[in-house]
């Protein structure tokens, strides 16, 4: 009862106010308006001059229009309520989790990238209609008509290389144009809503003349400042470089091939190790090389490999400079083989371990070259060592063996165990490399006993598609007269070549 008793107050007081207005407008508007008046007018008029018989009754109304006057009333709390409408207001939480959804920079989380942002179908993406409101290959002629009644086929028929892509090209082009005809409420933009200007950053140069913080007050002399020490490093007096291969080559044959033959595996390894000395006008050059060719045999009987090229080979140089690239130069090689080998089809033993073993010393003079090119990764290496004192010791401690593929026939047509041989010797070395990825390596190899002569020529490319990957092509070529010669090849000439592919690695 109270609360209709308060609001009927409130608007009886409101409904009083709007008539008193509408009273005082409506006589503002009858009352004529009167000319203005002039400045002697306003200062003679009565409301300016007031005589003192009138001011008691002004006090007078003054004092009855103050007690009509009242204090406004202060509003209650269930006033406040009643005219403070409630607003609805959401917990931190909820602010929180509304915030981060607005937010379009968590839309992606971090396992998303910009890469994968990218990547998408455009005939998936939303739909934007491109303004084309007819179709391109619309028509209103009939095109067969101009077309020639005989077209010759072309020579060479060849497939685009762009056939996959047309054809997708195509398939959303005729989507889209799908799209527009049955479902244009599908499209949420137009090519009218896309950007058409690009904001390019504009790129600010500073002058570092201006604002340098470094200023210089006064001249600077450096008569009084000492050079640092100079920096001399450590020579290396030793070096030494290794190479590691590893090639395989295979071979496949069907029982059923028409030209027969019988399938091979070859494994063919190299070891390879230089440590080396220079100082002054001494040079030492020494070499480990280890050579192992192993081959499946398929019409051996009595094994299932055999080995083909089995060396350990040491090899020593001591020089001191006479002048230029000459040195004056003690030489000294150790050959042996590693593992036995036998012919085929039989337990003749050719070869085996220290048997035979060559040991070859030589008094002479080497020539050494280091050349490298202005092409990186071009450069040649070249030495040769003439010794025309040599001598030269060959034995076997194996007495089994084939000697006469090792030993020169005595005068009785036996073969001995052991030899002693004077001559001269001549070892050469190249190594050219052509670029980074080809390279030749060769050996030539040379002794003559004036009675015998024993050479080989030894001829390696190297083509690298990796760090860790080659192809090798080997030719090998050794000449020997001090040996029988075999009934089903007639030469003094023995011959190795090899193509394989596999593992390569240097340091």
């Amino acid at each position: 009862m109270r609360k209709e008793f308060i609001i009927f107050i409130c608007l009886w007081l409101c409904g009083s106010a709007m008539l008193r207005a509408q009273d005082t407008t409506a006589i503002i508007q009858r009352t004529p308006l009167a000319p203005p008046l002039t400045t002697e007018e306003v200062y003679n008029d009565s409301l300016f001059h007031v005589e003192e018989a009138e001011l008691p009754d002004l006090r007078r109304k003054l004092e009855e229009i103050n007690r009509e006057y009242a204090a406004p009333m202060q509003p209650t709390e269930h006033l406040l309520r009643l005219l403070n409408r409630d607003v609805l207001e959401m917990c931190p939480e909820a602010l929180a989790l509304l915030a981060a959804a607005q937010d379009t920079t968590h839309r992606f989380d971090e396992t998303v990238t910009f890469r994968d942002t990218i990547i998408v179908d455009p005939i998936f993406m939303p739909l934007v209609f491109r303004g084309e409101e007819l179709p391109k290959e619309q028509r209103f002629y009939d095109p067969s008509l101009l077309a020639p009644r005989y077209t010759p086929r072309p020579l060479l028929e060849t497939d685009s290389i762009f056939g996959d892509y047309l054809t997708r090209k195509r398939t959303e082009e005729q989507t889209l144009a799908y799209m527009e005809e049955n479902y244009p409420a599908q499209f949420r933009y137009s090519m009218r809503m896309m950007p058409k200007e690009t904001f390019k950053p504009k790129v600010m140069r500073k002058d570092l003349k201006n604002n340098f913080p470094l200023e210089i007050k006064s001249e600077v002399s450096f008569d009084d400042v000492e050079a640092p020490p100079k920096f001399i490093p450590e020579r290396r007096y030793w070096t030494s470089h290794f190479e590691s291969s590893m090639q395989f080559a295979q071979n496949y044959i069907s029982p059923n091939w028409h030209n027969g033959g019988t399938s091979s595996l070859n494994l063919n390894n190299r070891e390879y190790l230089t440590y080396n000395y220079e100082k002054d006008r001494v040079k030492v050059a020494n070499e480990v090389e280890l050579k192992l060719n192993v081959y499946t045999a398929p019409n051996d009987t009595l094994r299932n490999y055999k080995v083909s090229d089995n060396l350990l080979r040491i090899h020593s140089n001591i020089g001191y400079q006479a002048f230029y690239k000459w040195y004056y130069t003690f030489d000294m090689e150790f050959k042996t083989q590693l593992l036995s080998s036998f012919e085929e089809n039989s337990n003749v033993k050719q070869a085996g371990f220290l048997s035979p073993l060559s040991l070859n010393f030589g008094l002479g003079m080497k020539y050494d070259l280091n050349k490298t090119f202005e092409k990186k990764h071009k450069s040649l290496t070249f030495n040769i060592n003439i010794a025309p004192l040599s001598y030269t010791y060959r034995k076997t401690i194996d007495a089994d063996i084939k000697r006469e593929s090792h030993f020169q026939v005595k005068k009785d047509g036996t073969y001995p165990t052991s030899e002693n041989l004077f001559g001269s010797t001549i070892n050469a070395t190249l190594n050219f490399q052509f670029n980074r990825n080809v390279s030749w390596y060769s050996r030539f190899y040379y002794n003559t006993s004036y009675k015998r002569i024993e050479g080989e020529w030894e001829n390696r490319f190297t083509f690298a598609w990796s760090r860790f990957f080659s192809t090798n092509i080997t030719v090998n070529m050794r000449y020997d007269d001090g040996v029988a010669k075999r009934d089903d090849f007639d030469s003094y000439l023995q011959i190795n070549e090899l193509l394989s592919f596999g593992f390569n690695y240097k340091w």
